[in-house]
């Protein structure tokens, strides 16, 4: 059988429920819909942090961060990273990039043998040189923003909507991108793998019109969440909270924030509708039957979540780091669903063994292929580890959880278990509950399990009081805030 064609397509930042395949009641999304009926989608999948940097990196490489070096955003790869990229290249394939990197500045996708875009950091696509030569081609007029919204202490603008039509979106411009790379990829006749990955819906939401009015704020209903109390939980939770609004400011009501979430949605439907002209094309140039694909994102949002959170990283709520996660295998007509726990870690080892090419170096992640195609995967276990090590504040968590219970290890703070069978928006923390004694016990074995096979520095640093009793942190234990 020949080498099969790989496709990504990551969005930035998209919360599960924004997927009609999984529930969502309000958010569109009729592209992810159709394909899911042709795609194995995975209910439990879970991003290995919620952070752009560490997630991204973790995978284009199927490593865990302190592995890649990628620990927090704004840092750099080990000299020794290997990417998937280079792997497929060695085997004969052509790679190529399309869109937001957000892996350092040092090096970029060029440096590790993609074809395509190479833009810095987080990035600007409007500032790119391939969004500007796509209005000339098109005579467009750069889209411009109109700011609704704003955030954080230098008032960062993270909510509006994009002047001119959708054609002279950033979105649209990128699937135009992806697209003339499939033409070329057709053309050239050898495998391809190809990342085509939006900068959105991560704020700032904006979307064109008819995106930007599409749905009414007035029939958003607050998250079942909103109202969080931050009884029992961790004191940081609420210390994060705040530094969004700024200490002793009042949180955003709900009828405020239903507006920035019908933002948000917008612009999720208007990426969707791209992925759709994206996959149009596979079928146009008769590809879809030798392509894997995957669509997925590097983590969730708050929006507004547990009291009004916004964003994401150190709070490892399932806003965050539970996440949308979908694979078709080439040929697939009929889609599945996947109950067992994955990650994101595992994207780079599935690309793999799709191809038929062995890894250069140990992998953490373990391909999903098999369980896209309805095997069994003993080896795996029933439990995923997720990681965070700070980026804003120095604050590091852990997280396992087998899709039904969680455990968050917070070695400052106190520690968080949530039944999400019974508690799925994790209001009420069990972790002084005598009813799941037995159950956080398996759990935190579970977890040192995972730190121990992972190599993680917790393991090393805690030595055997990983998980002995600690005295909660209060608020006197922080500095306060300061002008």
């Amino acid at each position: 059988m020949a080498s099969p064609n790989l496709l990504v397509m990551l969005t930035d930042q998209q919360r599960i429920d924004t997927v009609g395949a999984y529930g969502s009641p309000v958010c569109q999304t009729p592209t992810l819909d159709r394909f899911a009926q042709t795609a194995a989608v995975f209910d439990q999948a879970y991003t290995v942090c919620a952070l752009c940097s560490p997630a991204r990196a973790s995978i284009y490489t199927g490593l865990y961060p302190h592995h890649h070096g990628m620990e927090r955003n704004e840092i750099e790869f080990r000299d020794d990273a290997r990417l998937v990229s280079q792997d497929l290249i060695d085997a004969g394939y052509r790679c190529g990039f399309v869109g937001k990197w957000h892996c350092g500045v040092e090096k970029l996708p060029r440096d590790f043998g993609f074809e395509g875009m190479s833009v810095p950091g987080y990035g600007n696509a409007r500032k790119t040189p391939e969004y500007r030569a796509y209005l000339e081609r098109t005579g467009l007029e750069p889209a411009t923003v109109e700011t609704e919204g704003a955030g954080w202490a230098n008032n960062t603008v993270l909510m509006g909507k994009m002047s001119g039509p959708v054609e002279a979106s950033v979105p649209y411009f990128l699937a135009e991108e992806a697209i003339a790379t499939l033409r070329r990829y057709h053309d050239a006749g050898q495998p391809f793998l190809l990342f085509l990955n939006f900068w959105g819906p991560h704020a700032p939401y904006l979307p064109s019109e008819p995106y930007a009015s599409m749905y009414d704020p007035a029939a958003i209903p607050p998250w079942p969440n909103f109202e969080d109390t931050y009884e029992g939980k961790p004191v940081a939770h609420r210390r994060y909270r705040d530094s969004f609004y700024g200490e002793g400011n009042p949180v955003r009501s709900w009828d405020e924030w239903a507006k920035w979430v019908a933002r948000y949605y917008g612009f999720m439907t208007q990426i969707d509708a791209q992925m759709g002209r994206v996959l149009d094309a596979l079928d146009e140039l008769v590809l879809a039957d030798s392509t894997a694909v995957i669509a997925s994102t590097d983590h969730g949002e708050h929006a507004g979540a547990h009291g009004g959170v916004h964003d994401k990283e150190m709070l490892m709520y399932q806003e965050t780091y539970h996440i949308p996660f979908m694979l078709r295998l080439p040929g697939q007509k009929e889609g599945t669903r996947v109950a067992q726990p994955v990650s994101n870690l595992d994207i780079t080892p599935t690309l793999l063994d799709l191809a038929g090419v062995e890894p250069q170096r140990p992998l953490d992640g373990r391909s999903l292929a098999p369980l896209a195609r309805g095997e069994d995967q003993p080896e795996r276990g029933d439990t995923v580890l997720c990681v965070f090590n700070g980026h804003h504040i120095l604050y590091q968590s852990r997280m396992v959880t087998n899709g039904a219970l969680k455990y968050i290890f917070n070695p400052t703070d106190r520690d968080e278990l949530y039944d999400l069978n019974t508690d799925p928006w994790e209001l009420c923390n069990l972790i002084d509950d005598p009813a799941y004694v037995e159950a956080l016990k398996a759990l935190r074995v579970r977890m040192e399990a995972h730190l121990r096979e992972a190599g993680d520095d917790l393991v090393h640093i805690y030595f055997q009081n990983l998980f002995a009793p600690r005295q909660p942190a209060t608020p006197e234990h922080f500095t306060p805030y300061r002008d």
